[in-house]
């Protein structure tokens, strides 16, 4: 036999405590609604806790998926305005190697832009010395720019 809860009023219920479900109980509980949020264990001890915890910023989506670059960008945005003190704010490298074609670097910038993503040509050298790890044969370089 199941244990049973009081009876409680509620507009909405949440299953699933990581960060998906627990903002969006965050964000339903702002605007008025009578929300309960359900984990069968302790919260973000899911995917949540095993994640890798990068915010995109949609670059990685801007050539192939416009929509979806935008859409990231702007989540970025919203998420630094309403939880600023959860976001460590990084630049984002993207290497052109040898046996790369240059001539995506200036495509990769012109559809980031064009998405809102901040992004630019970076001279190689300066990645290097702002990422030393990074590949040495790198021979171009495109630089995404926090978005405070």
């Amino acid at each position: 036999m199941m244990n049973t809860l009081p009876s409680t009023e509620t507009d909405v219920i949440i299953i699933g405590g990581g960060a998906t479900g627990a903002g969006v109980a965050r964000d339903c509980a702002r605007r008025g609604l009578r929300t309960v949020l359900l984990e069968r264990f302790d919260i973000a001890t899911g995917a949540t806790g095993r994640n890798h915890g990068l915010l995109h910023s949609g670059a990685r989506y801007a050539v192939t998926d416009a929509e979806s670059a935008r859409e990231c960008i702007e989540e970025n945005k919203i998420l630094k305005r309403i939880a600023r003190h959860c976001v460590e704010p990084t630049d984002g490298l993207f290497l052109t190697l040898p046996e790369d074609d240059i001539s995506f670097q200036a495509k990769f910038i012109q559809a980031c832009q064009e998405a809102g993503i901040d992004a630019q040509a970076l001279d190689p050298r300066e990645a290097l010395r702002l990422e030393p790890s990074a590949n040495r044969r790198c021979w171009g370089c495109q630089s995404t720019r926090r978005h405070r």
